[in-house]
């Protein structure tokens, strides 16, 4: 028996995989640029500058989207990106430490050695930021990173 597949579905199948496969291979660039060691730049959380409070966290990027925060307590974990989205989503999910077991969703957006992320910290209402902005009175958590020298 042999099954005929019309020619537009045929056609259709192959731009949704080259689609998929350039979407994967815009997360793996933005993946590879994010490797390495950061420091925080600017702070703002719920509207208000934390620069201060956040200046001496210790933040590392490592190959395949794991990550390490250090400010008091260590926090591990992983995280996997969307840069085929706009603005670039990320989701955070923690293995150790203060966040051990939750999943954080965020934006991000990358410019060479400043990367930019605006986290959703409120566990009661989770929801991925639509802009780069910390609201007053929020759990919303903007921070650029600046790439440390080495």
């Amino acid at each position: 028996m042999t099954v005929r597949v019309p020619f537009a579905a045929l056609t259709l199948a192959l731009c949704l995989a080259t689609h998929v496969a350039a979407d994967d291979k815009k997360n793996e660039t933005d993946l590879k640029s994010m490797v390495g060691n950061w420091t925080v730049e600017k702070a703002e959380l719920g509207g208000r500058d934390s620069t201060a409070v956040f200046k001496t966290l210790k933040f590392e990027i490592r190959a395949g989207g794991k990550y390490t925060v250090e400010l008091g307590e260590k926090d591990e974990g992983a995280f996997t990106v969307n840069a085929s989205k706009s603005p670039k989503e990320m989701d955070i999910v923690s293995d150790q430490g203060p966040n051990k077991g939750k999943t954080i969703e965020a934006i991000y957006k990358l410019d060479g050695d400043a990367l930019t992320v605006c986290y959703n910290l409120d566990p009661k209402k989770p929801a991925r930021p639509e802009k780069f902005e910390s609201p007053a009175n929020s759990k919303t958590f903007l921070v650029t990173y600046k790439r440390a020298k080495k």
